[in-house]
């Protein structure tokens, strides 16, 4: 049984692994938790046009007869279109208007999820994210960052069950990128070295937490996961901007992505799960993080939930062990 408090190598957060609270019975009904569908007749991405959703790019199929992906603006966007503006003070507080470009990527089957996607259908995905991100921040016109994220269930978020993912960009560095930035830019003046790079080293030398790894990217289960089962993939070779990552690579990406996600699916009994895109800031921004930072892919599957004690303190309770949850994964077959 694990206990024992983890110091995060990039943000200096501490994590509290506590693997005895996964015995808890509640925690098997959050296990049985399945995906909510909705009829085609009322789903608003089924024929995204009828229901007044704005399309920006359409995708269409291998076969060139029906459309794959559409790209839609977001109805309900977060951040709405307009002049960004300088920052500002009301009272004592820094104000900031909320503009920016807030997308929907829409799939075309409605109950196939990404798990279920063929290698190939994953990488035209990961190729439509990479577009679409160099177009809302071409020019760098629309906010100082974008943000690629995946939520699948309603536990993560996911409020219409048909898939789809999301893009959105905003005019402030979100925090938790802000924190990895910089101290992934503390480390590498300290040290001399690229903090993830440190990491993925110790990960090889451990030859625990690691749940595959192919020609160019490597997944495991960080030592120091948030949240139960996590998964991060990295680049074997350390590059700041996903919106960058060459051509031949997508592939690559693909392959180990879905695996990844079947695996998730597999091994946990069909979770919902978020996953998102952690990029540089945009080159030619205010911080230029090519020298020291990793763009990467964080998967969280969502088997537990938060409680006054996390949100009192700040510290994150992990019920599994990332050992484990690594050996888990590799030895579910998909």
């Amino acid at each position: 049984m694990l206990n024992e408090f983890r110091e995060d190598l990039v943000s200096g957060e501490w994590v509290l692994f506590a693997t005895g609270r996964a015995q808890r019975p509640e925690l098997a009904k959050l296990k049985k938790a399945k995906v909510k569908t909705t009829p085609k007749s009322k789903c608003p991405f089924e024929n995204p046009e009828k229901y007044g959703n704005v399309v920006v790019a359409e995708y269409l199929n291998k076969e060139q007869s029906d459309w794959a992906i559409k790209v839609v603006k977001n109805k309900y966007p977060a951040v709405l279109e307009g002049d960004i503006g300088l920052p500002r003070k009301t009272g004592p507080f820094n104000v900031q208007n909320a503009k920016g470009i807030h997308e929907v990527v829409i799939f075309r089957e409605h109950d196939r999820f990404l798990h279920e996607f063929s290698k190939e259908e994953l990488v035209e995905t990961l190729r439509v994210y990479q577009e679409r991100y160099r177009t809302m921040m071409d020019g760098g016109t629309h906010g100082k960052y974008a943000l690629i994220f995946h939520n699948h269930g309603i536990r993560a978020g996911a409020s219409v069950p048909h898939p789809h993912s999301q893009i959105m960009s905003i005019p402030v560095l979100p925090p938790d990128v802000k924190r990895s930035i910089h101290g992934s830019e503390k480390f590498y003046r300290e040290h001399n070295k690229r903090i993830y790079d440190v990491m993925i080293d110790w990960e090889r030398s451990e030859k625990k937490r690691i749940v595959y790894e192919n020609k160019y990217f490597i997944a495991f289960c960080p030592f120091v996961s948030k949240t139960p089962h996590e998964i991060r993939i990295f680049p074997q070779e350390s590059h700041a901007h996903f919106e960058k990552m060459p051509e031949e690579q997508l592939p690559y990406l693909g392959e180990i992505l879905l695996l990844v996600l079947r695996k998730i699916q597999s091994a946990l009994e069909n979770p919902d799960y978020n996953f998102f895109i952690h990029t540089a800031p945009l080159e030619g921004s205010s911080i230029d993080a090519h020298e020291f930072y990793t763009w990467h892919i964080e998967v969280l599957p969502k088997v537990s939930t938060f409680g006054a004690f996390e949100l009192g303190s700040g510290i994150d309770v992990n019920i599994t062990d990332p050992d484990d949850s690594a050996r888990l994964f590799r030895e579910t077959p998909v």
